[in-house]
């Protein structure tokens, strides 16, 4: 028997990509971050554990926080921020994922859902 244990870790969205195929028009992947003393540090994006209600929501609510730059310090990679579209870092969701790669990005994450009841700022590393 194969058992692979998952971690969990609260994250800051700090923008999102399109969407492509079914999901052209919508979401396609939330940019996640950290907030550490530097700054909103990138650790990945995720694209999966969302209905299609969740994806409704979370359009909605980011379209309201929009913003013309990117909120994360250091920049995100270029390969990753192509066609993103940037918010205001306020909105708090958890993920689960199998681990952190060696430069501090989610192996395989997948959106668990908002956490409306935690702040950007009580948001850190669960390392």
């Amino acid at each position: 028997m194969k058992v692979k244990n998952f971690h969990t870790q609260e994250v800051v969205i700090g923008g999102w990509s399109p969407g492509k195929g079914r999901r052209e028009g919508t979401i396609g992947a939330l940019l996640l971050g950290v907030p550490t003393p530097e700054g909103l540090r990138y650790v990945g994006q995720v694209g999966t554990g969302f209905t299609d209600a969740m994806l409704r929501d979370l359009a909605e609510r980011l379209r309201r926080i929009a913003r013309k730059t990117s909120p994360f310090s250091p920049d995100v990679p270029r390969t990753d921020a192509r066609d993103a579209q940037w918010v205001r870092p306020q909105l708090v969701g958890e993920v689960s994922f199998s681990e952190w790669t060696g430069d501090s990005r989610l192996r395989h994450p997948s959106w668990r859902g908002l956490r409306p009841d935690k702040g950007p700022d009580e948001v850190v590393f669960e390392i």
